[in-house]
């Protein structure tokens, strides 16, 4: 196949899903976004979206003043807005925005509650994108947006914020640093540096397209790693190794490190970067009743059974685990306690809510939350067990002291003992499948028999799945059904080699140094009898280095690890002490002349343990290395092994833990204790509370009591007199007309609150003068008026403005009458008519806009009565027949040209009379303008007018040029057609979507078709192909449509009519869309056969 040199490679794969950066600011954010936009550079290869507050009463100058600062283009945000990377588009006013997909869906809001647009969006964009968002505060007042950029950061994308000295206003940016979930306080000239490292970390480490290990190489991931464990005191080794890069490659762009070399040096120190690349893998992400439906089964069926389960004066023990800022833990707590208020038992609660993480422990203590949480509880929970101060939510006292919270680290620390119900939700997800298993069976010992197991939904029982029975499968709450203690299956200590194990990179080469290894072994201790091995410091066998020695044994069955059982029995004893006393100093270990009685012969062993200091990570492995003593030398550097000694030492120190540990556990049963005693006093101090209280509301009810029976005795005389009352009273509360109701002095007697936005008034001023009063009218001789009123009587209706509200209103004055029909005051209403108004002002509006579209159009338009007269006419059709509009009016087309009235009068009669109008009809005349002849559109349609007749109108449309152009058109066809005869070249199209195919009239004289049978199929077209080259012209074809590779193919082909061959060049190319996506393909093909014979 030949293919064309100038298009032989087929177009790039669609890049990655490009960042969305999405900014939110208030009072002071302009600067920030221009400084942040002035420091960016021109293609940062992300979406911008800006979502600051704008007053809703004028138009907005955003996009202009942005545009100022960048070359990037800003745009407006209009709804259905498709984003795109290297565009910045801007929130209008009134207006609040969500994202589907790639598209911008814009709302008008029209509400009058509290607008948080930037809340709104973040949420909405984090859904959508996940991972590829970075969310960005800057100055403003308030905290709209501190909700927003909490989702962002649990759905794995970026959250920043401007440094608050750097900031106008400081509210906005303020209110989210005291959580935990952002990624960085930078000032905007770093902000922009910063997103553009991420965005470039982005597309050179390409997450979606890479396996999880090789995001990082192995020896840095190890050390990043290793550097954590050391200093944080917490090991990441087990969790999943996607997330983990992931998180760091974001830290790594934030701190606008070159490389993960710099990074890992930062790292090594830098306390600050430990800290927060911890917080950042520590994955909090929590909310009060998060999955609703989860929760309403722990409310209406797990509950209840557990607490019908206990007996009066039992304790219910409640676990959380991996707790968070404590959403969770107090989410269960309402629950419980509803629960146990619901079945009236007088049980006790011991609830425990942990987390590895000291500082989400710290919010969850403390029990201070956003207003956001409203949106995930429900008003009577929210007004009970919560106290609103300052902007924020505090959960009530009662409820946090049900809570006992501590730190623990659920994989190392042991777990708590005969808990009813343990929520650990969304951990296992993280963690690889060993520590998965490892948790489970932790959490399982903590259960009492027939304990609850509530998970996370993607999370599963793996191998202990036999121990629980469902409860409800789809939201993982088990039941423990048996009482039986499972192995814990602990972890060796160095898992974090596990993730590098199994890497890709790991190939034959290692295998070939691994033989380069022995084989040093061998030259180097030809002479001596050695046995050299890796441990870890749980003495479990990781890599045998060496064994000419053959000191080391292996057994049937199961395999053994344990380097102490895997030497033989004289040398476990040394070889555990020595282990032992290294791990405890940290320094190497040499022992000589140890005694060892093989086959026979009596040997002397030299044995030494030793650290690998080249890394961190390394410390946690120990060398162990024998040798069998060639000749006996006692540097002063080593120790004679003495089996009595040694072993009365190693029992003396264990003595010595052992005493240290029970001191540890009687100090901690003391201080729970302590702790259990003063808890126990404040309840009491708070039960003798509640009896006073007691005492207090029987003393209230007594004397409550002795007023009802006073006052019964009047209720029966005024109980007519009230309803009447109250029927008055809810008729004017009701309605939503000012009415006022004045005596014959213009004293108030009673009005509807309504008028209070009219009248300066209020319910005090009953029985006061009118006159003592302003109000908002533009009528400053409003008591002249009522006062004329009452003298003559006369009922007025006024149109005024509140000049307040703005509003319109018809003002009537009539007169009150009496039980008599006697005039006793005046009632005065004020109706809103502002609504008509604004339609009235509509209707003109329309009225002139239509006239004003009338006039200016660029065709000829006219209205005529029946008798075919012009009764209206705008100056394009006016300019058409050289006349004015007012030569026109009245007059018949015959008076004015007769030429044009011979041809469109039938028209007009024809619509008159069958009422259907007549489209796009064509017709050529002179005109007194031009003195040509021109051609015309004109469509003829009834109507109706103003005095009720009907008419008929017309659009009259010059389409001379489009004639002229489609004359042309038709000639240079000819042309074509004539060429392509000559140079028997034929050409045809086809679209993919359609699959309509259109050829050439000469490509049917080249291939034998008949023209006047229509095109032929694609298919037809290869079936001419001469057998030989028909696979080779479909691959080319298959090539062009779906990877849009041109071809240049010379073939034969079997003529359709008279079966002749010929032999042709056949060219195809693609055709692309706007959006890079092939929609045609066409290809020429040339009669080649002179050429080839």
């Amino acid at each position: 196949m030949t293919e064309n040199p100038q298009n032989n490679s087929p177009e790039p794969p669609p890049p990655e899903k490009f960042f969305v950066v999405a900014i939110g600011a208030s009072a002071g954010g302009l600067q920030p976004l221009e400084e942040f936009f002035t420091n960016l550079p021109d293609n940062p290869g992300a979406a911008f979206v800006v979502l600051q507050h704008l007053s809703p009463d004028f138009p907005s100058l955003m996009p202009e003043l942005i545009q100022r600062r960048t070359k990037m283009e800003v745009q407006s945000i209009k709804d259905g807005m498709q984003l795109k990377p290297n565009c910045i588009y801007v929130l209008p006013p009134r207006h609040t925005l969500k994202v589907e997909k790639d598209y911008l869906k814009l709302e008008e809001h029209t509400s009058e509650r509290v607008n948080y647009p930037i809340n709104i969006f973040f949420n909405s964009l984090a859904e959508e994108w996940g991972e590829k968002v970075i969310g960005i505060l800057l100055s403003g007042t308030g905290n709209d947006g501190t909700e927003g950029l909490q989702r962002i950061s649990q759905k794995g994308g970026i959250a920043l914020v401007q440094s608050p000295e750097t900031a106008q206003f400081t509210s906005m940016p303020s209110s989210a640093i005291p959580y935990d979930f952002l990624d960085g306080i930078l000032s905007p000239q770093d902000l922009a540096q910063a997103v553009y490292s991420l965005v470039g970390y982005s597309l050179n480490y390409p997450i979606a397209q890479v396996k999880a290990t090789d995001l990082i190489p192995v020896e840095q991931f190890e050390q990043i790693l290793g550097i954590l464990s050391k200093y944080e005191k917490i090991d990441f080794c087990q969790y999943k190794i996607s997330t983990l890069s992931r998180r760091i490659l974001n830290r790594c762009a934030i701190t606008q490190s070159p490389d993960l070399t710099q990074y890992v040096l930062l790292l090594t120190e830098s306390e600050t970067e430990r800290k927060l690349l911890r917080q950042d893998l520590l994955i909090g992400v929590t909310r009060f009743f998060r999955d609703p439906p989860a929760w309403e089964l722990i409310e209406k069926q797990v509950l209840p059974e557990l607490i019908k389960s206990l007996a009066n004066g039992e304790q219910l023990r409640v676990w959380v685990a991996a707790c968070a800022t404590g959403e969770e833990a107090y989410s269960l707590a309402i629950l419980i306690d509803e629960a146990i208020n619901a079945e009236n038992k007088e049980i006790s609660v011991k609830m425990f809510a942990t987390d590895i993480d000291s500082k989400a422990l710290e919010v969850a203590s403390q029990g201070i939350y956003n207003e956001s949480i409203k949106n995930d509880l429900t008003p009577e929970r929210l007004e009970k067990y919560f106290t609103y101060k300052c902007g924020s939510y505090q959960v009530n006292r009662h409820l946090r002291e049900m809570l006992i919270i501590a730190p623990h680290d659920l994989t190392k620390n042991a777990g708590f003992s005969k808990m009813n119900l343990i929520s650990c939700r969304n951990v296992l997800i993280y963690m690889q499948p060993l520590l998965q298993q490892q948790m489970l069976r932790l959490l399982h010992f903590s259960l009492t028999s027939q304990g609850i197991l509530f998970l996370g939904n993607a999370e599963t029982l793996g191998e202990i799945e036999t121990e629980f029975a469902n409860i409800d499968q789809r939201w993982k709450i088990f039941r423990k059904h048996r009482e039986l203690q499972l192995s814990l299956m602990p972890l060796s200590q160095p898992p974090l080699l596990s993730p590098v194990t199994i890497l890709p990179k790991y190939n034959r080469n290692t295998f070939q140094f691994e033989r380069v290894l022995d084989s040093v072994f061998d030259i180097c201790f030809t002479e001596q009898r050695l046995t050299c091995v890796l441990i870890n410091q749980d003495s479990q066998l990781l890599h045998i280095f060496y064994n000419s020695a053959n000191l080391l044994s292996f057994s049937t069955g199961k395999p053994k690890l344990d380097i102490t059982e895997l030497v033989q029995t004289p040398l476990q004893l040394p070889l555990r002490t020595a282990i032992h006393r290294a791990i405890r100093e940290q320094k190497d270990v040499l022992y000589t002349g140890i005694n060892f009685l093989r086959n026979g012969v009596n040997e002397l062993l030299n044995l030494k343990i030793g650290f690998l200091n080249k890394y961190p990570i390394t410390n946690e492995f120990l060398l162990v290395l024998f040798e069998v003593q060639t000749r006996l030398e006692k540097p002063s550097s080593q120790i004679e092994f003495e089996v009595d000694i040694e072993t009365a030492k190693q029992i003396t120190e264990l003595e010595y833990e052992l005493q240290q540990t029970r001191e540890n556990l009687q100090a901690t049963i003391e201080e729970l204790e302590t702790t259990n005693e003063e808890q126990q006093a404040t309840n009491e101090e708070l039960l003798a509370s509640n009896e006073e209280l007691q005492s207090t509301n029987e003393e209230l009810q007594s004397v409550n009591e002795e007023l009802y029976t006073v006052n019964s005795e009047h209720q029966v005389k005024i109980q007519q007199l009230t309803e009447l009352t109250n029927d008055i009273d809810n008729l004017l509360r009701s309605t939503d007309i000012g009415v006022i109701f004045l005596d014959n002095h213009l004293n108030i007697r009673k009005f509807t609150p309504t008028t209070s936005n009219i009248i300066n008034i209020f319910p005090s001023d009953i029985n006061r003068p009118l006159t003592h009063f302003t109000h908002n009218l533009d009528l400053p001789n409003l008591v002249e008026i009522l006062s004329k009123f009452v003298a003559d009587q006369i009922p007025k209706a006024i149109e005024v403005i509140n000049k307040k509200t703005a509003e319109q209103m018809l003002m009537r004055v009539n007169a009150y009458r009496g039980e008599n029909n006697n005039n006793d005051g005046v009632v005065v209403t004020f109706v809103n008519i502002n609504e008509l108004k604004n339609i009235q002002n509509q209707l003109q509006a329309s009225k002139n806009w239509l006239e004003n579209v009338y006039i200016n159009s660029p065709v000829g338009l006219c209205l005529l009565d029946k008798e075919l007269k012009f009764v209206k006419v705008n100056d394009n059709l006016a300019h058409i027949n050289n006349l004015s509009v007012a030569e026109h009016i009245g007059k018949t087309g015959q008076e004015l040209f007769s030429d044009w009235a011979d041809i469109y009068e039938p028209l007009m009669h024809q619509v008159l009379n069958t009422g259907v109008a007549l489209k796009n009809v064509e017709f050529q005349t002179l005109t007194p303008v031009f003195l040509q002849t021109r051609y015309w559109i004109g469509s003829f349609y009834p109507v109706v007018l103003e005095n009720g007749q009907v008419g008929v109108g017309a659009v009259i449309t010059e389409i001379t040029e489009q004639k002229q152009i489609q004359q042309e058109l038709e000639r240079a066809k000819k042309r074509l057609e004539e060429a392509q005869s000559i140079a028997h070249l034929g050409n045809w199209e086809l679209n993919l979507q359609t699959q309509k195919i259109i050829w050439s009239k000469e490509l049917f004289n080249i291939i034998g078709f008949d023209f006047n049978l229509g095109e032929p199929t694609l298919t037809q077209l290869i079936s001419k192909v001469n057998i030989e080259d028909q696979a080779k012209f479909v691959q080319a074809l298959n090539q062009l449509k779906n990877q849009g590779i041109s071809y240049d193919l010379d073939l034969k082909i079997i003529r359709h009519d008279d079966g002749g061959t010929r032999y042709i060049n056949a060219i195809g190319k693609p055709v692309y869309n706007e959006q890079n996506q092939i929609t045609d393909i066409y290809g020429t093909i040339l009669d080649i056969s002179d050429r080839k014979q």
